[in-house]
C-alpha cells in the first residue's frame, strides 16, 4: 500500500509524463511535411530545383555535404541584387536564420531539405526547409 507522499509523487510523475508526451504530439502534429520550398513568395518543387540549379559538394567542419548550389537557386528567382538583401531562412519547426549574400552564395540545399554553409557554424545549418525569404 503507498503512503501519501508516494502517492504524490506517483501523481506527480504521471502529470510530468502527460506533459511530455502532450508536447510531443502538438509538435509533431503542427510540423508540415512539404515537397515544395517557398523562395521569395514562389513555390518550387525539388524536381524543378534540380533543374535550375547545379549540383556541388562543399567541405564543411562536418565533413563533405553535396546539394543544390544556393546561389543557383537564388540568382534563377530573379533577384536583381543579390548582395542588397539577407536571406531568412524558415524551417517548418518556426526555426529561422538570417543570413548574408556571402554566406548564402556559398552554400547548398539538400535533397533532404537541410542547408549547409562551409566555415560557420552549425546554427545556420537550418533543416525541413519550408522558406527562403528575401529581406
Amino acid at each position: 500500500m503507498l503512503t501519501g507522499k508516494e502517492n504524490r509523487i506517483t501523481f506527480l510523475a504521471i502529470i510530468v509524463l502527460s506533459i511530455g508526451i502532450i508536447s510531443a504530439l502538438y509538435v509533431n502534429a503542427s510540423q508540415t511535411n512539404k515537397d515544395t520550398i517557398t523562395i521569395n513568395g514562389d513555390e518550387y518543387s525539388f524536381d524543378e530545383l534540380s533543374m535550375i540549379s547545379s549540383i556541388i559538394t562543399i567541405q564543411t567542419n562536418d565533413g563533405e555535404k553535396t546539394g543544390y548550389s544556393l546561389e543557383d537557386i537564388i540568382q534563377y528567382t530573379g533577384i536583381s541584387c543579390t548582395n542588397c538583401h539577407e536571406y531568412t531562412i524558415k524551417a517548418a519547426d518556426s526555426y529561422q536564420q538570417t543570413v548574408s549574400w556571402s554566406v548564402m552564395k556559398t552554400g547548398i540545399l539538400t535533397e533532404e531539405n537541410r542547408v549547409f554553409f562551409p566555415d560557420t557554424p552549425h546554427s545556420l545549418w537550418v533543416r525541413d526547409i519550408i522558406e527562403i525569404e528575401v529581406n
